[in-house]
């Protein structure tokens, strides 16, 4: 398939095409920006050693290894995804947080230490498969759309390394196999976040302002 060939698909499906790219690129950088928090507080905690200390130092490098390759792609346009971003965030933060506290009251309900800290890395592991089971989705919307998009894809905005060093992580950090995250409150909080992070309207507030 030619440039002009993809492009011309693309054009006959731009809406489509938009909504689906921006909240997979959304998605992810919520995931990054949660995955810088989650580091940032488990190396200034007494869990910042032995495996530990090697898995996040590997979560690090898979982050900004997908940063790096955001970076080319935006360009030129990394003001304006910045500030759509921002947007976004504001609307999406508080279910973010709903989530968050939902996972930590099941790690304090097992009398885990650290709990907070924890959660943050849970969070940021629980919204990275996420985010790559939502770009599985969107391609599959994409194809049923127009099966030309078999041809290409946005699968390289899927966060595959960092899910899985961030499950590697999380491993390590000597969770009680008790502690069950499929609640109620804890897939309630998810599906929530999920018909937000998708909503066309919000994503369209972000993008247009």
């Amino acid at each position: 398939m030619t440039k002009e060939e993809a492009n011309n698909i693309i054009a006959e499906n731009e809406a489509m095409v938009i909504g689906c790219t921006y909240n997979v690129l959304f998605t992810n950088d919520i995931v990054i920006g949660l995955t810088i928090e989650a580091v940032e507080s488990i190396r200034k905690s007494p869990l910042y050693r032995f495996d530990t200390k090697r898995k996040v130092n590997i979560v690090e490098k898979d982050r900004l290894k997908y940063e790096r390759m955001i970076n080319e792609v935006i360009g030129n346009t990394s003001s304006f995804f910045a500030d759509a971003n921002d947007i976004f965030l504001e609307d999406i933060q508080k279910h973010v947080d709903i989530l968050y506290y939902s996972i930590k009251r099941e790690f304090d309900k097992v009398n885990l230490s650290f709990s907070d800290i924890i959660a943050r890395m849970e969070l940021a592991r629980t919204l990275c498969e996420f985010s790559c089971l939502q770009l599985d989705k969107r391609e599959e919307e994409l194809q049923e759309k127009d099966k030309r998009f078999k041809k290409f894809g946005i699968d390289y905005l899927r966060l595959t390394n960092l899910l899985r060093s961030l499950s590697e992580t999380m491993k390590t950090l000597n969770v009680p196999c008790t502690v069950n995250l499929n609640t109620e409150e804890c897939t309630k909080a998810i599906n929530i976040l999920s018909v937000k992070l998708a909503d066309a309207n919000t994503i369209a507030k972000a993008i247009s302002a």
